[in-house]
């Protein structure tokens, strides 16, 4: 089994994962060194009325120091992910024969790529910036373009200066051998070091349990709110998710993205698995 090294981890779930699994985690523990010397050197002592003494038994003193030893992260992580697959408590090798279930914890390859979804949440972010300083309806909102220039500072700082929002991103992992769509739920708060949400693109591995098991069919999709709307009151996005989907259309292609047709708008379709991530590496 090889280092791992994560760019993202949330290390608190997979740490809950394997106590649930009754899986030894190495944790942080005090050390206490003692070393003993002898006090004192050889040959005799004389005292008025007594014989000769030998010095070279002496008394014992002892030395005493206390630090902290705190694991190393990735080693421990690495053992925790091994440990758990061995114990097949992770479901590794997925293809169209393997049956899953929600809440199962799985690991799976691929290409990743954020949705048209988690872009138009970032703007969505930004509208809720602006909505403090707005003038009129939420609806004259929307109106605004990417010129203006309220508009214009916000897209600067979140799409070219790459600002991460504290709002979950959703990406979509193609090249496994799962017969379904494949999408990953990425929270702001577990990038490790310099990572950051530009770096959830590419060829990764990704460990995480299923939130969401979107079937096939008319009826066979999930509402993207949660992705767009992140933290907006409820009768809000109950409101907003009515016009949505043609926002986010409208914004893919004043960005000039090249997406999918059939990226995630206001919803994705099924047949598809939605994981939450746990570790990305």
């Amino acid at each position: 089994m090889a280092l791992r090294s994560p760019l993202y981890l949330d290390i608190e779930t997979l740490l809950s994962q394997a106590e649930y699994h009754e899986i030894d985690v190495p944790r942080q523990s005090e050390i206490v060194e003692k070393t003993t010397r002898k006090r004192g050197g050889g040959g005799k002592v004389s005292f008025p009325g007594v014989g000769g003494a030998d010095a070279s038994v002496g008394s014992d003193v002892e030395h005493q120091s206390t630090y902290e030893l705190k694991p190393r992260e990735k080693a421990t992580v690495s053992k925790v992910i091994d440990r758990l697959i061995s114990e097949e408590a992770v479901k590794t090798d997925l293809d169209e024969h393997t049956v899953l279930s929600k809440d199962d914890l799985v690991e799976v390859d691929g290409l990743t790529r954020i949705t048209a979804a988690s872009l138009a949440g970032k703007m969505f972010f930004m509208i809720r910036r602006l909505m403090d300083t707005a003038e009129g309806d939420l609806e004259s909102i929307f109106d605004l373009g990417i010129e203006d220039l309220p508009v214009a500072d916000q897209v600067r700082k979140v799409y070219l200066r790459n600002e991460l929002l504290p709002i979950p991103v959703l990406l979509e992992l193609t090249g496994s051998k799962l017969p379904q769509k494949v999408y990953v739920s990425v929270a702001p708060d577990h990038f490790i070091d310099a990572a950051s949400a530009n770096r959830v693109e590419g060829e990764l591995r990704v460990l995480g349990s299923i939130s969401h098991l979107v079937p096939g069919g008319d009826e066979g999709f999930l509402s993207a709110e949660q992705w767009l709307l992140h933290d907006w009151e409820y009768l809000m996005r109950r409101k907003l998710m009515t016009q949505v989907d043609e926002v986010v259309k409208n914004l893919v292609e004043q960005l000039e993205i090249d997406l999918p047709t059939e990226d995630v708008h206001a919803f994705l379709s099924g047949p598809a698995v939605v994981i939450d991530a746990v570790a990305l590496y």
